[in-house]
């Protein structure tokens, strides 16, 4: 009987270790699907930004264009919703607005996980003017 008394407890440590792995598999799961969340969040406000300044087209001299304060005014809007903590940098060559979005995201769990501060999120979003002729189509002068 001494030889079935020794493997009393043995369960212990493993059962232990069972609750630390689906505790670590529970955590991670959390925060990498916050971090997901917050990208998609980031790319859909970053993609909004860019859609709204690419349809402010104006006309300039005999041209359509799109004019670069104009542009940055309308992204800064988008950056400036309520709630958001997004900032924004537009640029456009006159056709295309180009934005880039970043956003600093506390996440579940992030200071266990080695991000106190939270994660910086980066989006970058481009959108041409439908309203705008393409090059070739336009005559030469």
């Amino acid at each position: 009987m001494n030889a079935a008394r020794a493997d009393d407890g043995s369960t212990i440590p493993l059962v232990l270790l069972c609750f630390l792995l689906a505790g670590t598999l529970v955590t991670a799961t959390t925060a990498a699907s916050a971090a997901f969340l917050a990208q998609r969040d980031l790319a859909a406000r970053c993609d909004g930004a860019a859609v709204a300044a690419a349809t402010a087209v104006t006309p300039t001299d005999q041209a359509l264009r799109l004019d670069p304060a104009r542009v940055r005014s309308i992204v800064a809007r988008h950056s400036a919703m309520p709630g958001s903590t997004m900032s924004a940098t537009a640029t456009t060559d006159g056709r295309t607005v180009t934005v880039v979005c970043r956003r600093t995201v506390r996440i579940p769990f992030g200071a266990v996980l080695g991000h106190p501060d939270g994660l910086e999120r980066t989006g970058v979003a481009r959108a041409r003017s439908r309203l705008l002729p393409p090059d070739e189509a336009r005559p030469s002068t």
